[in-house]
């Protein structure tokens, strides 16, 4: 049986977004997971917003987890 080694971070990709401070770093890709998984971490300062587009997502779940801080969403207009 093959043995495959396993980095906490295979990816090693961090985006900065803008002079912002906001960034997107990639711990997994589905090139990491066979197309199974993506994980990332955003990190967003204080008073700043996500520079997310409003979006769904019908191919896949998407699964938010805060570490601290408050996030507002707007969902159909309503805050």
């Amino acid at each position: 049986m093959q043995q495959h080694a396993t980095k906490v971070n295979p990816s090693e990709e961090t985006i900065n977004v803008g002079s912002t401070g906001d960034s997107i770093r990639f711990l997994l890709t589905g090139d990491d997971s066979n197309g199974s998984v993506s994980v990332f971490e955003v990190l967003v300062p204080g008073g700043h917003k996500v520079p997310a587009p409003a979006h769904k997502n019908n191919a896949y779940e998407e699964v938010l987890y805060g570490i601290e801080g408050v996030l507002t969403w707007t969902v159909d207009g309503t805050v």
